[in-house]
């Protein structure tokens, strides 16, 4: 389970940033997620609050995700877009790489592997 140490991560270094520009509470936390990046939103959000509960700064800091649209291009058929309805379970992973149109799995990932702290409110 990755998103136990992706929480770890966001708050470590969003921690780190408030503490370097003497911020001690941290009201709000917005994350941009790639759909390629495979991250289950509630088992982050879960793992969040379990790492966060021992830290005052965080204690009561809104979560917010957004999800960045996976797009790949395929060099069999030249399509190059978003993909859509991706299986949340992730237990079939080569059908999101596989081109919408032509089925082929010679595709190039061009946006939607991101995992980003966009924003920090204090």
């Amino acid at each position: 389970m990755h998103e136990f140490s992706l929480a770890q991560t966001v708050l470590e270094t969003v921690f780190s940033v408030a503490k370097q520009n003497g911020f001690n509470k941290i009201k709000k936390i917005i994350l941009k997620f790639g759909t390629f990046a495979l991250i289950q939103e509630d088992q982050f959000r879960f793992c969040f609050e379990i790492v966060q509960k021992d830290m005052e700064m965080t204690e009561k800091t809104e979560l917010q995700i957004e999800w960045v649209p996976g797009e790949l291009k395929c060099s069999n058929c030249k399509f190059e877009g978003k993909i859509e309805n991706l299986p949340q379970d992730h237990s079939e992973l080569a059908p999101i790489f596989q081109c919408p149109r032509c089925k082929s799995y010679k595709t190039e990932i061009l946006s939607g592997t991101e995992t980003v702290i966009d924003s920090i409110i204090v």
